[in-house]
């Protein structure tokens, strides 16, 4: 049995940081020494970490596989290689593949590819559709990480846009609903307008007009509305702009049943990277001010934002091109986040 001694790190853990080591046999985590402790036996080999952060495997709750369905993009085994290369060890897959993870045999083929395929640890999303809400009461709870709800149509047009429907969904499960908020309504409206002055070829600077801030406040604000009127569990995706941040609570962890991610497109760019970076950081909610980039990065650092995640997402570089309108929103993240 191989030993290895990582030793004069700077561990963080448990919600602690602290100066010291651990030994490793056969690829498993077997002592953490605080300080100037000892390994219980000599090692094999020694690994000096002077000056780096030693951190367990990061989790990253929300990205996008593409398996099955659109591994001409990417797929589990490609993009679960990235995410270990990134020190992500966890990761929680969405349902808008090829065919949707919206039904029972679908999630089981789901969870047959990642056993199959995942160089990590997995879960994935089951997705709400209008009509799908009487199975939720099937769903495992020890192997499904939530239910997925498109409350705004991104890639795979998932949307669930009726009122009755919202209140179904909300109402029948004790799942965790994961939900992307983005009002249709407004999107379309502010689609409508550029296609009268630009046609099809809306200038890319306009994202974040068409997908606008109003648009990511109203979604967000309904889906909070929503679960407060029936106690539900909501983790609000993505957290876009500044002006959504207030409607969350800065109370314990423990305490709260309405939680926000953050991404790391929204805490690194700004609408003025557009210029220089193109549609390559074209994603939904789109990337919006300097203001908005601000706010989230303190709302991190306050705990009013809950998690971090990536919403990885893979395209190829030709499904990029185009404006505001013809290139497809998404990027790939996972690789970069704990750099980032």
């Amino acid at each position: 049995m191989k030993r290895t001694l990582i030793q004069n790190a700077i561990i963080v853990n448990e919600g602690r940081t602290v100066p010291g080591s651990v030994v490793i046999e056969d690829e498993k985590i077997a002592e953490i020494l605080v300080g100037e402790e000892k390994a219980s036996a000599p090692c094999d080999e020694i690994i000096d970490a002077t000056g780096c952060y030693l951190l367990p495997g990061a989790i990253d709750e929300h990205v996008h596989f593409r398996d099955p369905g659109l591994t001409h993009k990417a797929d589990i085994i490609t993009e679960s290689r990235a995410a270990a290369a990134g020190g992500v060890t966890s990761i929680m897959d969405m349902p808008n593949t090829n065919p949707q993870t919206t039904t029972l045999e679908a999630l089981d083929e789901k969870f047959a590819l990642l056993s199959e395929k995942s160089a990590v640890n997995y879960s994935c999303y089951f997705g709400a559709t209008n009509n799908n809400y009487t199975q939720f009461a099937k769903l495992d709870k020890h192997r499904v990480c939530g239910v997925k709800l498109f409350m705004g149509s991104s890639t795979g047009n998932m949307l669930v846009d009726r009122m009755a429907s919202l209140r179904n969904i909300f109402g029948g499960t004790n799942l965790l609903i994961a939900a992307h908020c983005e009002d249709q309504g407004i999107i379309k409206e502010n689609t409508d307008k550029f296609k009268k002055e630009y046609g099809e070829d809306a200038p890319l600077s306009l994202h974040p007009l068409l997908r606008s801030e109003e648009a990511c406040y109203r979604s967000s604000e309904l889906a909070i509305q929503l679960a407060r009127e029936t106690n539900a569990r909501l983790h609000i995706m993505h957290i876009s702009t500044a002006k959504e941040l207030s409607l969350f609570s800065n109370a314990p962890l423990s305490q709260k049943r309405i939680t926000a991610e953050a991404c790391v497109s929204h805490l690194l760019f700004t609408e003025e990277d557009y210029r220089t970076l193109g549609a390559r950081i074209k994603c939904n909610p789109a990337i919006k001010t300097a203001k908005d980039r601000k706010a989230l990065q303190e709302a991190v650092n306050s705990g009013l934002i809950d998690a971090i995640a990536t919403d990885h997402a893979p395209h190829l570089l030709s499904e990029k091109e185009g404006g505001a309108l013809k290139a497809m929103s998404g990027m790939p993240m996972i690789q970069f986040s704990l750099v980032s």
